[in-house]
């Protein structure tokens, strides 16, 4: 436990060491760059050495045999037009809502903290629909998901597969009424940063946000639109690479530590299923393409395929390769690169610089963009070998 919290890299904050502790000597604190790690009250301790055990990175994961691969998307172009791709995953959830279960997912509080909870009902799916690229809280929803569990109820759980991970190693049991999907993830956000956006956001329109949407489609699926509604009915829209967090996230520079070495992209994968955008799919598959959201669908288990069955009449799905519509390059299969700038921006942040000072860290030397380049297309030649 004390290597674990010496080393960042080596915790990717899923909590299941602070749930399983016998006599919850262990808390969540968020440190200087707005990431959750585990703190142990010492004299509490009995070295039981639960926590060390029940960890997803020092402990490997069972992983599943498989990996089937689809893209698709819902045929109701409703959905598909609320949900950041294809609609897959508000498709499955209805599955699950008809059978009396209960979805853990990703959600936005009051003020707009990224927190992971539990629904009931068709009404607050809502909640969970979209991306959020900030880091989820997971705070309590490890030890609810076994009560319902142990409650017989069918359960979905979501979240980045560090999460799925984490959730497994808790509960160090198979249940039969537990669905597990994870989201290809390019990695987690700091949750400071996001918040010292969101305040420049308010100064800046003089106004609350109502409203905030990571993937807005109104100029389509492929150029999409971070859009923030305000209270004064005032509009911010722009397109996502040209917007500051964004630009951030993608740049690789806020990301959590554990990001940069992720022990949980490969596949199979310790989840039923995964999903994500099914990028370049107009190369592969022109007529899946009208710029209205494809999801990619990767299935791990049994588990996986009985959720596809179930819904595959409300979709309009096919069977593809993983290592086209995903290559191996692909950011959501390998660990994040950082970005050359991250520790003067770490540096910055500490000293309290505004929120547009720190924008300038993620910007590259011509230098560095120019090995980027080749780097680049370096690994695409390299891929293009390997597969011929």
């Amino acid at each position: 436990m004390e290597k674990k919290m010496i080393n960042k890299k080596e915790c990717c904050g899923c909590t299941a060491c602070m749930h399983i502790c016998p006599l919850k000597c262990i808390t969540m604190q968020e440190d200087e760059e707005g990431f959750l790690y585990p703190i142990v009250e010492k004299e509490k301790c009995i070295h039981c050495h639960q926590c060390e055990k029940v960890c997803p990175i020092q402990n490997k994961s069972i992983l599943n045999k498989k990996t089937e691969t689809f893209v698709g998307y819902s045929k109701d172009e409703e959905i598909r037009k609320q949900s950041s791709s294809g609609g897959i995953f508000s498709v499955l959830a209805e599955w699950i809502l008809q059978q009396n279960g209960v979805i853990f997912g990703a959600a936005f509080d009051e003020e707009f903290e990224v927190r992971h909870i539990a629904i009931e009902t068709k009404e607050e799916l809502s909640k969970l629909r979209g991306s959020k690229y900030v880091e989820s809280r997971l705070e309590n929803v490890y030890p609810e998901a076994r009560q319902y569990l142990e409650m017989k109820r069918i359960v979905l759980f979501t979240g980045t597969a560090c999460q799925i991970a984490g959730l497994k190693k808790y509960l160090n049991k198979e249940y039969e009424n537990l669905y597990t999907v994870d989201v290809l993830c390019h990695g987690v956000p700091s949750s400071k940063i996001w918040r010292m956006y969101l305040e420049e956001k308010r100064n800046q329109y003089h106004a609350s946000i109502e409203k905030f949407e990571f993937r807005n489609k109104k100029n389509g699926w492929n150029n999409f639109f971070i859009n923030i509604a305000f209270s004064n009915k005032q509009q911010y829209s722009v397109h996502f690479f040209e917007d500051e967090y964004m630009r951030l996230f993608l740049g690789n520079i806020d990301l959590r530590p554990s990001c940069y070495e992720c022990h949980f992209k490969g596949f199979p994968r310790t989840s039923d299923m995964t999903i994500g955008d099914g990028w370049g799919i107009e190369k592969l598959m022109p007529d899946m393409n009208d710029d209205k959201g494809v999801s990619i669908i990767l299935l791990h288990s049994t588990k996986g395929e009985k959720m596809l069955e179930a819904i595959r009449n409300k979709l309009v799905v096919r069977g593809a390769k993983l290592n086209e519509v995903l290559p191996p390059t692909a950011e959501s299969r390998k660990p994040a690169e950082m970005h050359p700038n991250r520790k003067k921006f770490l540096e910055g942040m500490r000293r309290g610089e505004s929120f547009e000072i720190l924008y300038e860290y993620v910007q590259k030397s011509f230098i560095q963009r120019g090995v980027s380049f080749l780097r680049s297309i370096f690994n695409k030649i390299k891929f293009i070998v390997v597969k011929n």
